[in-house]
């Protein structure tokens, strides 16, 4: 995707605002200090979990064990991924994009193709994929299959001593209770605190559990963790829903574009303002049905344009990602779209520029506390 180039700011830019009473106008210096405070953070949340899952391992080796579950070694799951604003419309790649990779869905069927392998370990590549990709270690995909190699007896004693026994075996029953088919609201057995080495790993890093109510009242043993960043709570339909009434015009001239290449029924989402790319090529192109099942209703995907049976499935791929990326450029989606989404979003979040300030605060308190304990191993 092509983003808005998040600008690199001093520290002191990151210094706290006073709330103004009114409303004041957005300025592109306000929208490049936020920019770069959200990329701040969602590195920081990187950084943090791989840290903290050396402090785990640390302890889990201690106690005998050479092979982990990668995942469970971190408490709080892997974290969005944010590299700058970027509008709907980036998700339609440029010229130079669609000839170099196309949508990238190819990539996602190529599975060991050379090909597809080389691609995925391309900048470009995966700049326009960092968002839906996320964080990720490749890493973890080997340790994931060493560790289940290690067989079910492995994996039982390692899990007693990460949780310690008796969240253990309270996951132990729950689980049974759900292969029975017990509602998990009539599930009333109350959980155990944090043990084993996931209770050292949280005091050393995160200073120890904290007691956290649910929304239907009821309180449980959580990690403190990262929570959501203040200002990524913000969700694209969010702005979308503003900025498409601008837009409107030009949306509609890409799809009169589109549909004059023969990609005839498009349509952009209400909600995202996304295309279903990935959905149409992974049912149409790359699959063999017209239709998915979501939410318990059927959802058509348009028909193929003239032609395309004659066409491998990545000819196509690469074919159509052209046709949209030159569309989107006669239509005019590119350029000052990213500077409106940017403001857009920034008009929403200004007021918690303080709250994503401590938040940064917190996530490299945390990540120092981590630090600390590594050096000192």
């Amino acid at each position: 995707m092509l983003r808005r180039i998040a600008t690199p700011l001093l520290a002191a830019a990151l210094a706290l605002t006073a709330c103004a009473e009114e409303k004041t106008e957005v300025t592109e210096e306000d929208v490049d200090r936020i920019e770069q405070s959200i990329v701040n953070a969602s590195a920081l949340s990187w950084e943090l979990i791989q840290a903290e899952s050396r402090v785990a391992s640390m302890c889990m080796q201690d106690e005998g064990f050479s092979v982990h579950d990668p995942i469970a070694l971190f408490g709080n799951g892997v974290p969005g991924r944010f590299e700058g604003f970027a509008s709907p419309y980036t998700r339609i790649p440029n010229v130079e994009q669609a000839q170099k990779f196309g949508f990238g869905e190819w990539v996602r069927y190529g599975g060991d193709d050379e090909a597809a392998e080389s691609m995925r370990d391309d900048p470009d590549f995966k700049a326009f994929n960092a968002e839906d990709e996320g964080w990720w270690d490749p890493a973890w995909d080997t340790a994931e299959e060493e560790f289940d190699a290690m067989g079910e007896a492995y994996e039982a004693e390692w899990r007693k001593a990460f949780e310690g026994v008796e969240r253990y075996e309270y996951d132990q029953a729950f689980q049974q209770a759900m292969d029975e088919g017990e509602d998990p609201m009539d599930f009333d057995t109350p959980e155990p605190p944090f043990g084993g080495c996931e209770l050292e790993t949280i005091e050393i890093v995160y200073g120890g559990p904290e007691k956290q109510e649910t929304g239907d009242g009821e309180e449980v043993w959580a990690e403190p963790g990262m929570g959501e960043s203040p200002l990524t709570s913000v969700g694209d339909g969010a702005i979308y829903n503003e900025m498409s009434a601008e837009y409107i015009d030009k949306e509609q001239a890409f799809l009169d574009c589109i549909e004059a290449r023969g990609f005839e029924g498009w349509a952009f989402d209400e909600t995202t303002g996304w295309l279903p790319t990935a959905d149409f090529l992974g049912t149409r192109v790359y699959g063999d049905t017209t239709q998915v099942i979501e939410g318990g209703e059927v959802v058509e995907y348009p028909e193929l344009p003239d032609g395309a049976e004659d066409l491998e499935p990545k000819e196509l791929e690469f074919a159509m990602a052209l046709d949209f990326a030159e569309c989107a450029d006669e239509a005019g989606l590119r350029g000052d779209t990213e500077d409106t989404f940017a403001r857009l979003y920034v008009e929403k979040v200004i007021d918690q520029e303080s709250e994503i300030f401590a938040y940064e605060q917190q996530i490299e308190a945390y990540l120092a506390n981590a630090q600390d304990y590594l050096a000192g191993k």
